[in-house]
């Protein structure tokens, strides 16, 4: 309103009027009772005193000191220096007393500054309030240009990571095209008792079973479905032959023993004879030798 006053070139003894004029609401009612108190031996009320009533009605010492204490306490947080900047000086606007000097101005707007922007503020010579905020301005541009880049990069190492990077220096692998039906150039065992991708003898339906073909009743070892073991030709022991036929096994009690049968599924092993000894007859006692 005073600035109004002097950009119109208004006299002192209209201000009151003009300022009355704008009043609204709760403002007018206490106008109204303002001048209905007052005497009417007394001098029109001028423009200093109307100030001193209006200000003792609505900023009262009490919002005064409340004022003053918020101030001190006053900080940036999560505001920009710009917002920052309008709640500190309408607080000086409105409690021009507690800072009175352009350097006490600046040395309590810097000392409410963010820690990322006061260590980069504090440390240069402020003669001014103004040059405090330009410096802290163009500090706070610098840090979100940083934080700008800095994201970004984060975001492109992000992505490389997940996209496999360029060439073989990747670090992540990708699932192969097709599965593998090898592992380490042998063909990939299945069990026999359920068809799993494991051992015969991992599986937990094996009790009581043959690890060659599931069923019960036998053995591995004697499984008809094992291949039979022959031995190559050449290296097949030679069987003497005996005179008169085979003759049976005799143990040393003198007892005949009958032959070991082989096994059902191992088929007798056929070998070469290179040489075979016939025993000499043994010569009767009632033969008599000499000459006739």
């Amino acid at each position: 309103m005073e600035t109004l006053f002097e950009d119109i070139y208004t006299e002192e003894r209209d201000r009151v009027n003009l300022a009355a004029h704008c009043f609204d609401k709760r403002a007018r009612v206490w106008w109204k009772r303002v001048k209905q108190d007052r005497s009417s031996d007394l001098p029109p009320i001028n423009w200093e005193e109307f100030r001193r009533m209006m200000f003792a009605e609505y900023f009262p010492d009490s919002d005064k000191r409340k004022m003053r204490e918020d101030f001190r306490k006053l900080k940036q947080g999560n505001r920009t220096v710009r917002e920052y900047e309008r709640e500190f000086t309408h607080i000086l606007n409105c409690v021009p007393d507690v800072s009175t000097t352009e350097q006490d101005r600046a040395d309590c707007f810097v000392r409410g500054l963010r820690p990322g922007v006061f260590r980069l503020v504090h440390a240069f010579k402020f003669h001014t309030f103004a040059e405090a905020l330009d410096r802290a301005l163009w500090v706070e541009h610098g840090n979100a240009c940083e934080r700008e880049e800095r994201e970004a990069s984060e975001k492109d190492k992000g992505r490389k990571r997940r996209g496999g990077g360029f060439g073989d220096q990747s670090g992540s692998k990708k699932p192969p095209k097709y599965p593998r039906e090898r592992s380490e150039g042998r063909e990939v065992q299945r069990c026999v008792f359920c068809g799993g991708d494991h051992r015969a003898t991992q599986c937990e339906h094996r009790r009581g079973r043959c690890y060659e073909c599931g069923q019960v009743g036998h053995m591995a070892r004697d499984c008809p479905r094992k291949a039979p073991f022959a031995l190559p030709v050449a290296s097949a022991p030679a069987i003497p032959g005996h005179y008169g036929g085979a003759p049976p096994m005799v143990a040393s009690t003198g007892r005949a023993l009958a032959p070991r049968q082989p096994e059902a599924a191992r088929s007798a092993p056929s070998g070469r004879v290179y040489a075979a000894q016939v025993e000499e007859p043994a010569v009767a006692d009632d033969v008599m030798a000499g000459m006739v």
